[in-house]
């Protein structure tokens, strides 16, 4: 059986590590990272679009129990630079001969929850509703189906509503 007695060639062993080995291990680490940096931050985009969507749901429940609680419809209005609602000119919805009585009526902005807002997304948002002009909530408890689509050009999210009211995001 071999016995290993230490020796002078024990202290000539080297201890440590090289300069060139950790330069690669180093360099190892920076492509780990980058790698890793780039692929959680590349969907900046379509994340904003989706924050857009979920608050926009939020924002549609919201709208629709103020319609209901305030007795008159609420107007989602929006652009590519953002979105608002307000509360809808009494003349959309009254009879000819009524809504010459009355006078004209401009749409009031709301505030609180259902302020303008502008979109999250730094790209212009296209929308796009089905049903055409479903984009006031009325007083009415049982909501036809929605669905809206935003898109910035890259990316395309739908929010969708059930008959029962539910709002949904789609990817």
């Amino acid at each position: 059986m071999p016995i290993s007695v230490p020796g002078p060639s024990s202290h000539l062993r080297q201890r440590g590590f090289s300069l060139l080995e950790v330069l690669i291990v180093l360099v190892i680490i920076g492509i780990a990272t980058a790698t890793v940096s780039v692929s959680a931050f590349s969907g900046g985009d379509a994340r904003a679009l989706r924050q857009d969507a979920v608050r926009l749901t939020q924002l549609f429940a919201v709208a629709q129990a103020e319609a209901r609680r305030g007795g008159s419809p609420i107007l989602w209005d929006y652009d590519a630079g953002g979105y608002g609602f307000a509360q809808a000119p009494r003349d959309l919805f009254l009879p000819t001969g009524l809504a010459r009585q009355a006078g004209p009526a401009q749409a009031q902005d709301l505030t609180g929850a259902l302020r303008p807002r502008s979109w999250a997304s730094e790209n212009a948002i296209e929308v796009r509703i089905e049903p055409p002009a479903a984009n006031v909530f009325t007083t009415e408890w049982i909501s036809g189906p929605l669905a809206v689509e935003l898109s910035d050009g890259l990316n395309t999210i739908h929010i969708v509503r059930s008959g029962s009211g539910q709002y949904q995001v789609l990817p």
